[in-house]
């Protein structure tokens, strides 16, 4: 791979939006989503040119992706468009066993690269 033409990983912090506070954290979370991140459509053309690129990694990272109402939409475009993505969702995290919600890992196991 040559590097000058493309790098090997591209991560997006698809949102701010967290409902965490972890002072780690370089994504400077909020409980909402930032009034200037990528609209659906502008998103959807970051990924066409992360395909057109031929990126090998491309990282979906945040805040927490999940407080995206389109990230669905979006990693099925990824899979679509045969990139090969990584979603980072940190929603769950620090949250006791018995009180996660199931619900947003089990809308993602379908979308699972091959």
């Amino acid at each position: 791979m040559n590097f000058d033409e493309r790098p090997f990983i591209a991560i997006w912090e698809t949102t701010q939006a967290c409902d965490l506070a972890c002072v780690h954290c370089r994504a400077c979370a909020q409980p909402g989503r930032h009034p200037l991140e990528l609209s659906t459509n502008e998103a959807k053309r970051l990924i066409d040119e992360i395909a057109a690129l031929q990126v090998p990694v491309f990282v979906l990272t945040g805040g927490d992706p999940l407080k995206r109402p389109d990230i669905f939409e979006l990693v099925k475009l990824c899979l679509r468009q045969q990139v090969a993505y990584f979603a980072d969702p940190q929603r769950d995290t620090f949250v006791p066993f018995h009180t996660r919600q199931p619900e947003p890992a089990r809308q993602m196991r379908p979308l699972r690269v091959p």
